[in-house]
C-alpha cells in the first residue's frame, strides 16, 4: 500500500463528478432547451418538432446506461469516457451543420448514449467505490453541478445565439466537452481505490498498518465486496420497487420545464414563468448538499420521505395557489422535493443492496430513471393541452411524490436486514499475506487480526 497521503484521493474524484455533471447533465441537458427556438425558425419547424430529439436522447441514454453499467466495471475507464467525451463534441459539431429535422433525431442517439457513460450512472458508481463514508454528502455535491453549470450556461447561450447564432454556439458546447471531460476522463478518474493502491475513504486503517508493521508479510489489503449479487436480487420485490422509486421521483419533479406555459394559462405574464423555473433551480442548489447529509445522518428513508413531502406539497400549493407570493412558495418547495431526484436511488440501491454488483444494479435503476423522464413532458404536456390548464399536471406531479413516499419506506423497510448486514461490512478489509497470496487471511475494521 502507498504512503498515506494528507488528502485523500476521494476529493480528488469528487471533483472530476461535478465536472461529468456539470457537462453531462448541466450542459447536456439542463442549458440545451435555449437551443429550441432559434432552431425550429431556422429549420420551419415547431418547437415541439424540435424538442421531441431530446425524448429520442433519452432512449440513447437508457442504452447508454445498460452498457455503461456492464463495462464499467470491466474496462478502463479512462478509455471509455475519454470515448464518450469525444463522441460528444462531435455529436455537438454535427448539430451545428444541421439542416434537417431528422438529422437531430439521429443526432440523438449517439449524443445520449454518450451521456450516459458520464452522467449520473457512472458518478454514483465512482462515489460509491471511493466513499465508504460520506456518501451522500459527496453525491449530494457532485449533483448539485447538474443545476449550478445549467443556470450560467443557459443566458450564456442565449447570448451567444444572439451574437454569434445557434450553429457557432453549438461549436462552443462541443468544445466545452473536449476542454473540461476529456482531460477530467485522461487524468484524474480511477473507478476503484485500489487502482491507486488506496483504500475507499471512511476505512479504519489503523489495525491494517499495526498489522503490516508486526507481520511485515501483507502482500494486498482490498475492501471487502460485501452486498446483494444481481442474480439473487432480481427475485426480490424490493428490487423491483427500488427500480420504480427512481422513475416515480425522476417523473414527479419532471414538471419544471412547464412553468412559464402554467403561468400563462393562470392569466400571469411570463415573466412569471421564468421566475417560476429560476426558483426552482435555485432551491435544487440549496437543498441539494443538506439532502445529502441528511441521508448521512438519518439514513436515506427519513431523508427521501421529508423531501418527497415537501415536493409534493409544493406541488399542490400550486394547484389551489391564486397570488404569484403562493406559486413562488409553492414553486420553491417542489423545487426541493426535484433535488433528491438523482441522489435518493443510487442511494437506496446502495445502502439495500450494497456494493458487489452495485455497478449493474444501479444501471438498471438509472434505466427507469431516464425512461420515466423521457416520458414526463409528454405526459404533463399532453395532459395541459387535453384539460385546458395545467393544474391537473401539477396534481399528478405531487400524487408521484406521495408514490414515491410509499415506494422508498417499503424497500428500505423491507430491506432493513440486508441493510443492516451491508453496515456491519462497510469498512471492512481483506488482507492477503505471504502464507497464501490467493486466500484472504483475514477480515478486519477495528478488530484484532485472526
Amino acid at each position: 500500500m502507498r504512503k498515506k497521503s494528507k488528502v485523500h484521493y476521494c476529493w480528488v474524484i469528487l471533483v472530476a463528478t461535478c465536472i461529468m455533471m456539470s457537462i453531462g447533465f448541466g450542459m447536456c441537458l439542463n442549458s440545451v432547451g435555449v437551443f429550441l427556438p432559434f432552431v425550429a425558425d431556422s429549420l420551419g419547424v415547431t418547437k415541439g418538432q424540435v424538442s421531441y430529439y431530446m425524448t429520442i436522447q433519452g432512449f440513447g441514454m437508457i442504452i447508454g446506461m445498460y452498457a455503461a453499467g456492464k463495462l464499467i466495471p470491466r474496462k478502463n475507464i479512462k478509455f471509455l469516457l475519454s470515448i464518450a467525451s469525444i463522441i460528444m463534441a462531435v455529436c455537438f459539431f454535427l448539430l451545428s451543420t444541421g439542416t434537417n429535422l431528422y438529422y437531430w433525431y439521429i443526432i440523438a442517439i449517439p449524443l445520449g448514449i454518450s451521456v450516459a457513460f458520464i452522467a449520473p450512472l457512472p458518478i454514483s458508481i465512482l462515489i460509491s467505490n471511493w466513499f465508504e463514508k460520506k456518501r451522500g454528502f459527496a453525491s449530494g455535491i457532485a449533483f448539485a453541478f447538474s443545476g449550478i453549470t445549467g443556470s450560467i450556461l443557459s443566458p450564456l447561450a442565449t447570448k451567444m445565439i444572439g451574437t454569434y447564432g445557434w450553429q457557432t454556439t453549438y461549436r462552443f458546447y462541443g468544445l466545452l466537452a473536449l476542454v473540461f471531460m476529456l482531460p477530467t476522463a485522461i487524468f484524474l478518474l480511477e473507478v476503484t481505490p485500489e487502482k491507486k493502491g488506496l483504500l475507499p475513504y471512511g476505512v479504519d486503517t489503523s489495525e491494517v498498518e499495526k498489522y503490516a508493521h508486526d507481520t511485515k508479510k501483507v502482500q494486498k489489503i482490498i475492501p471487502v465486496s460485501y452486498g446483494t449479487a444481481l442474480k439473487d436480487a432480481l427475485h426480490m420485490p424490493i428490487f423491483y420497487t427500488t427500480i420504480l422509486l427512481a422513475g416515480f421521483l425522476s417523473i414527479g419533479g419532471g414538471f419544471s420545464q412547464q412553468f412559464p406555459n402554467h403561468a400563462v394559462t393562470m392569466g400571469l405574464s411570463p415573466e412569471i414563468g421564468s421566475y417560476l423555473v429560476s426558483i426552482c433551480m435555485m432551491m435544487q442548489l440549496i437543498a441539494n448538499v443538506p439532502l445529502g447529509m441528511l441521508c448521512d445522518k438519518i439514513g436515506v428513508r427519513i431523508s427521501a420521505t421529508i423531501y418527497s413531502g415537501i415536493g409534493a406539497a409544493g406541488a399542490l400549493l400550486l394547484v389551489f395557489a391564486g397570488s404569484s407570493p403562493l406559486m413562488y412558495l409553492g414553486c420553491a418547495m417542489y423545487g426541493i422535493g426535484i433535488c433528491q431526484t438523482m441522489v435518493v436511488s443510487p442511494q437506496v440501491a446502495r445502502e439495500i443492496f450494497g456494493k458487489k454488483d452495485y455497478s449493474q444494479i444501479n444501471s438498471i435503476v438509472m434505466i427507469c430513471f431516464a425512461l420515466f423522464g423521457a416520458f414526463s413532458h409528454t405526459v404533463y404536456a399532453s395532459i395541459a393541452d387535453f384539460r385546458g390548464s395545467y393544474t391537473v399536471s401539477l396534481a399528478l406531479a405531487g400524487i408521484f411524490y406521495v408514490v414515491a413516499i410509499i415506494l422508498v419506506n417499503f424497500s428500505c423497510l423491507k430491506g432493513r436486514a440486508l441493510m443492516e448486514a451491508n453496515v456491519q461490512m462497510e469498512g471492512k478489509i481483506v488482507i492477503e499475506n505471504e502464507a497464501s497470496d490467493s486466500v484472504p487471511q483475514s477480515i478486519i475494521y477495528g478488530e484484532n487480526v485472526n
